[in-house]
């Protein structure tokens, strides 16, 4: 069996590292500040690393530190659910997801009464997971990221989304009203961006409709208020395959045109492996997988 430190000195050195300051954590923990430093300093030794970088009363965690912080916060985290089921076999397992904004507005949240259904037991929690980020934060479960999530395979599940179609909708009304026969009708309507530099209608515009420059555009920055823009006749925006289902099928937005592109990135789900045992993950898993079929 493996030999790990002891709890106590993995406990002291969570606390410290999250405070940033021998002190506080004393304070946390109800022990005193060379207790404190005893316990980090015998888990250095125990290591063979530095876990922080000193400076008078304040520390700093060093990388490996912060790698450490992150697995071990998961780990007690676990730990402390674990207990909860044993104290009450009947608690509702509790479940963080982190999913970017636009998806979880214009795709998922349309879909989360089926897993409720499905896994009665689980208290979801939904989070906002920054554009930019490929990890999930130290607290979150499962996040869906836009890109292909973390390249470290041995700590980290990723399942990617299929990729992504674009193409161009609209709403009926502006549909009807200025016609759209030919993607060089496009010159003259309000083209709606969810990015800040229209890379996206540009690859579009340059492999269906040549070298026309539409005058009018409005950037949103957002799928989602780019697609709410489209449906109240505002222009015309870039939709998707995943972001403007729900709209097309329920005919608040149409194509005008069947062409499309692929998008140059995609969303993936990423977890923790560590966190891979808990059921509510595996379920949400599972159930999200479920969800990708017809995509």
């Amino acid at each position: 069996m493996r030999r790990l430190p002891s709890l106590t000195a993995l406990r002291t050195f969570e606390a410290a590292a999250r405070h940033a300051h021998f002190g506080r954590a004393a304070a946390e923990l109800c022990v005193t500040d060379s207790a404190v430093s005893h316990q980090i300093r015998q888990l250095e030794e125990q290591l063979g690393s530095t876990l922080f970088e000193r400076d008078g009363r304040q520390v700093r965690p060093t990388p490996q530190a912060r790698r450490l912080l992150s697995r071990l916060q998961q780990a007690f985290e676990l730990i402390g659910e674990a207990c909860d089921e044993l104290r009450d076999p009947g608690s509702q397992a509790q479940l963080r997801i982190a999913v970017t904004a636009e998806l979880a507005q214009k795709w998922l949240v349309a879909r989360l009464a089926d897993f409720a259904e499905r896994h009665p037991q689980v208290t979801l929690h939904l989070h906002e997971q920054p554009l930019d980020a490929s990890l999930p934060a130290a607290d979150i479960d499962i996040a869906i990221t836009y890109g292909t999530g973390p390249d470290d395979a041995s700590a980290y599940f990723v399942r990617p989304l299929p990729t992504l179609q674009f193409f161009p909708v609209c709403s009926p009304g502006l549909f009807n009203q200025l016609p759209l026969k030919h993607p060089r009708d496009l010159a003259r309507h309000c083209l709606l961006h969810d990015d800040l530099d229209g890379k996206t209608w540009t690859a579009w515009l340059t492999t269906h409709a040549g070298d026309i420059r539409p005058t009018r555009h409005l950037y949103l920055g957002h799928a989602g208020l780019t697609m709410e823009a489209a449906a109240r006749g505002q222009g015309v925006a870039i939709g998707d395959n995943l972001t403007s289902g729900e709209d097309l099928a329920s005919g608040r937005l149409v194509r005008p045109f069947a062409a499309q592109v692929p998008s140059l990135g995609q969303y993936a789900l990423v977890c923790e492996r560590l966190r891979l045992d808990k059921p509510a993950v595996a379920g949400f898993i599972e159930w999200f997988t479920d969800q990708l079929v017809d995509l």
